[in-house]
């Protein structure tokens, strides 16, 4: 009998493309060869992952090839094939399963949501099965030679923490102290107690590291765990703790955390992750289209970008337990635009046949009504995608948003009217209203050529503020236009509203013939379910959506203002809108060095910084505001 060729797509993360190869290696005895369809690293860390993954094979005398993401839809192979669809975008593990479905071939999907379980094996051809990976799980050894070795991390033996339950094995790193990486039956844990002290409390922007951290020691299923500081929360007063508490655990959800009872094993913490809660009655069945059916998650612009393109008449929101506020808000959202919502929840993230056997009956009897269907497939897990896709019929159309181009499953790509979206829309998706500081402010261009006046001559004009002339010829004609007056008190903290309005008015200029538009500075303020993040800053200059993009405005006078503003800004941008949010930082002079490195923050001056990577505002907007703004050099 010939040994089968293994077929894998290769993302970021080494560990599913290795256990799919133990899991062949089982069932097959061997392999003849493994051929993995590679996405692009994303950075230099994880190219050397993948090097570590490469090195490994090659020791275990394994012949392996890569090969572009395309020649998989192409290739025919003559043996049996094993084709593991675990690594990457969503989008080619739903393309490689239409391709793959056919004679000689076996596709399954490596899937490790449940905390304290095995991984499991999830075979969709040519019949359905589900195999426990018990016996394939990788060990510490193996995580520390794929993940933690390749970044240069000294690790040794510790005992697990005792909340762990029997078998699992540990390591300190000596590079990271207080926290211990933990392998428990296959699946990794990054485990630091508290974040705190008794005396300083739990920060968000430490559990928003942790994370961080979690996910490149451990990989996308390393869960980060941390136990509460229980001395600390003892400290508060009576009727502080139940709101401190909440507090730590929005932060914690936030940022994928797993927030614990220090004095409770972990086997208890879990349960109710792990047990979920599924519908036993099934959805009702559409009346009128279009239909829409999407998963809600996290990132609020791809089911955005679904509603304006398809603009549904039904919405169908499926999700998991864990995403109940913002399966709230989208229904909120969508109800709000009139559209009819059908929602409901499945057991957990690999949640495949629940969300086939729930949207099947569903897109069937849209089909039978002659109305149109569309399917989101970026929000969820892969196996709950996977599951929304195999729900689908002949005449459905899927979609997948990649960047800012909503690429069609069938071929092909389809517009989205990004220019009738705005801000306000994401804002509520993502749990947030804007409440304007200005709601009269628009452009004119009286009062931007008093702005830039004033910005012309700032050093004179600050030095006499509240006596200038210019500031209160520019005031009495903000009265005029728009109806707003500012008491004498308030008048020192006006020094910033001129940069504010000469960046909302050039921005204005820019999107308006796009058909976009920009909102003025105010607060963004957190929508029911997001209560307990309502201390954080929410302040900012401005708000605007561009190529589905959500924007955040933060304006100085200065770049020193700006250098301090900036940890807190990126922050903001990362809360409030979410992985691929952007904040722009605009100051009027620009003189210093280089400008603090983020990635979620775009830097602009009305004067100086060219040498130095800051665009010139507002001619290099459209260059400043494209998908992947690479710094300006002099």
């Amino acid at each position: 009998m010939q040994a089968p060729v293994y077929l894998c797509l290769l993302g970021n993360d080494p560990a599913p493309a290795y256990l799919g190869l133990k899991l062949v290696e089982r069932k097959a005895g061997r392999v003849a060869k493994a051929v993995f369809y590679s996405f692009p690293a994303w950075n230099e860390e994880y190219g050397k992952k993948r090097q570590a993954l490469f090195r490994l094979l090659s020791e275990k005398g394994v012949l392996y090839e890569e090969r572009p993401l395309e020649k998989g839809l192409e290739e025919a192979e003559a043996r049996e094939v094993w084709v593991n669809l675990t690594g990457g975008a969503k989008y080619w593990a739903v393309r490689f399963l239409g391709y793959w479905r056919r004679p000689g071939a076996r596709v399954f999907l490596v899937e490790g949501h449940r905390a304290l379980e095995a991984p499991r094996a999830l075979f969709l051809w040519p019949r359905e099965e589900e195999l426990s990976l018990e016996g394939e799980a990788l060990t510490l050894e193996e995580y520390a030679r794929l993940y933690l070795e390749p970044l240069g991390e000294a690790w040794e033996r510790v005992s697990p923490p005792g909340a762990f339950p029997p078998g699992a094995q540990a390591a300190r790193l000596p590079g990271r102290e207080g926290g211990v990486f933990v392998v428990h039956r296959g699946l990794p844990y990054w485990v630091r107690p508290h974040l705190g002290d008794e005396v300083k409390d739990m920060s968000r922007k430490a559990l928003s590291a942790f994370s961080g951290e979690a996910k490149r020691l451990g990989g996308q299923l390393c869960l980060p765990v941390v136990p509460y500081h229980r001395a600390h929360l003892r400290s508060r007063h009576p009727k502080e703790r139940e709101n401190v508490l909440a507090r730590w655990k929005a932060w914690a959800r936030e940022y994928g955390v797993f927030l614990v009872d220090p004095g409770r094993p972990l086997a208890e913490e879990v349960a109710p992750l792990v047990k979920g809660k599924f519908p036993k009655k099934a959805l009702p069945l559409p009346q009128e289209g279009p239909v829409l059916l999407a998963l809600v998650s996290e990132q609020a612009v791809p089911l955005y970008a679904a509603h304006l393109h398809a603009r549904p008449r039904e919405v169908y929101l499926l999700t998991t337990p864990e995403m109940e506020s913002r399966l709230r808000w989208a229904e909120a959202f969508f109800r709000g635009k009139g559209v009819r919502v059908r929602r409901s929840f499945v057991p957990g993230p690999w949640a495949l046949k629940e969300v086939r056997d729930l949207l099947s009956p569903v897109v069937e009897e849209a089909l039978r009504r002659g109305h149109p269907v569309h399917a989101n497939l970026n929000g969820g897990t892969t196996a709950m995608a996977l599951g929304l896709y195999l729900a689908l019929r002949d005449g459905a159309r899927a979609h997948y948003l990649d960047g800012d181009r909503l690429l069609l499953l069938d071929a092909g790509e389809a517009e989205v009217p990004w220019e009738e979206g705005r801000p306000e829309d994401l804002l509520a998706l993502r749990g947030y209203r804007f409440e304007e500081a200005y709601p009269g402010a628009r452009p004119d261009p009286g009062l931007l050529a008093l702005a830039e006046e004033i910005l012309g001559q700032w050093n004179e004009v600050r030095a006499s503020w509240e006596a200038s002339p210019l500031v209160r010829r520019f005031l009495k004609f903000w009265k005029e236009r728009f109806g707003q007056a500012f008491p004498p008190e308030r008048l020192p903290g006006l020094q910033g509203l001129p940069l504010e309005y000469a960046v909302y008015a050039h921005l204005n200029a820019h999107l308006a013939p796009k058909g976009g538009r920009a909102r003025m500075g105010g607060h963004l303020v957190p929508l029911g379910g997001n209560e307990a993040l309502a201390p954080q800053s929410t302040e900012v200059d401005g708000v605007f959506f561009h190529r589905g993009t959500l924007w955040f405005v933060e304006c100085k006078p200065t770049d020193e203002g700006l250098r301090e503003r900036a940890p807190i800004m990126a922050e903001l941008v990362r809360s409030v809108g979410g992985v691929g949010a952007m904040g722009l930082m605009v100051a009027r002079r620009w003189r210093g060095a280089l400008p603090p490195a983020s990635p979620n923050l775009v830097y602009m001056a009305l004067e100086g910084g060219e040498r130095v990577g800051v665009y010139r505002f507002p001619e290099e907007l459209e260059r400043a505001l494209s998908r992947n703004p690479a710094p300006r050099r002099g």
